[in-house]
């Protein structure tokens, strides 16, 4: 997609079209990667084209605050993702909204032509799908919400799947990470990432379809800083995990406005989320270090092997065991 980019400074841009060689995030096989640097800070593309759709997953480290334009004469018809931080957008034709952190929605509009707003000193990331508008269209048999809004998207009509962008559940970020961590580096990875990007879509359209989605919790911008602290709270230590009661006291909310808005925020329970970092992070030990599998299961907070087994077979659906034969 050739598009044109405009921000403070971006007459000194300078273009690369591979990886910074200190780069140390997601590699995605396959990729075409742009790198994009200037005084305000670097934004890196990596771009995987599939049958129908591409990836484009997106990474913005930013030093100072900047209004970044981008313009092109291309449709998109995409699966938006936010994933690290949130940053205000404003598209033509569908208006100015602050995107969140792991939220998402399916949007179109018939040509680019958006405005983002960053922030300095944060970096973010986004990980969106781009779809031929066939690649849509063999699905909206099969969910009247999606038909309705293809209908706009042939009339060239600018239009969002939902009406409010929804949050990520748990299963949907397991994808995308699979995804980010592919375990295949040749030929088999274009195939691994189309049946992923399927399995996301039709979570996504699932979710989307829903008559009585989540109730929107009124959350002051105090509630959404101390609702981030919970998370870094909630997993800072498993050995010795924090009650509900007692995260609440941490930081100065009520036990239901925390379950409530954690839920709202992050589109998973506390429990939920601890767990997923949980198995996460003995996946990630696993592969990565020489740990017997007892000591790792006490690491993350199980006192027996057994439990942390039925746990681990349980959420990936194959042994800790298998894992570590396989790496």
């Amino acid at each position: 997609m050739e598009f044109t980019l405009t921000a403070a400074g971006s007459d000194e841009l300078r273009i690369n079209h591979q990886l910074p060689a200190d780069f140390n995030g997601h590699r995605l096989p396959c990729h075409l990667p742009t790198e994009i640097k200037a005084a305000f800070g670097s934004l890196l593309y990596q771009n995987v084209k599939g049958k129908g759709f591409e990836i484009w997953f997106s990474n913005y480290h930013i030093r100072e605050k900047m209004v970044v334009t981008a313009r092109a004469e291309t449709p998109v018809l995409e699966l938006h993702i936010q994933f690290l931080n949130g940053f205000e957008s404003n598209w033509d034709g569908l208006g100015a909204k602050l995107l969140q952190a792991y939220q998402y929605n399916i949007s179109y509009t018939p040509y680019l032509a958006n405005e983002v707003t960053f922030n300095p000193g944060k970096n973010y990331q986004t990980f969106d799908v781009h779809f031929d508008l066939p690649y849509l269209q063999k699905l909206a048999q099969f969910y009247p919400a999606l038909d309705r809004f293809l209908q706009k998207v042939t009339t060239g009509a600018a239009a969002s799947l939902s009406e409010a962008d929804r949050f990520l559940t748990p299963d949907m970020l397991r994808i995308i990470n699979e995804v980010l961590r592919s375990p295949y580096r040749n030929g088999a990875a274009l195939i691994f990432m189309e049946a992923k990007v399927v399995e996301l879509l039709l979570l996504v359209l699932d979710d989307l379809s829903q008559k009585n989605p989540l109730a929107p919790v009124k959350l002051s911008p105090y509630d959404i800083e101390q609702l981030h602290e919970v998370k870094r709270l909630a997993i800072a230590d498993f050995e010795n995990p924090l009650t509900i009661m007692q995260l609440a006291r941490k930081v100065g909310i009520n036990d239901y406005k925390l379950k409530k808005g954690f839920k709202y925020l992050f589109g998973t329970t506390i429990f939920e989320y601890v767990n997923n970092m949980r198995m996460e992070k003995a996946r990630l030990l696993l592969l990565e270090t020489d740990k017997p599998i007892v000591d790792i299961a006490y690491l993350i907070g199980f006192e027996h092997e057994s439990n942390f087994n039925k746990a681990f077979k349980k959420h990936f659906g194959y042994t800790a065991a298998y894992l570590r034969r396989r790496r």
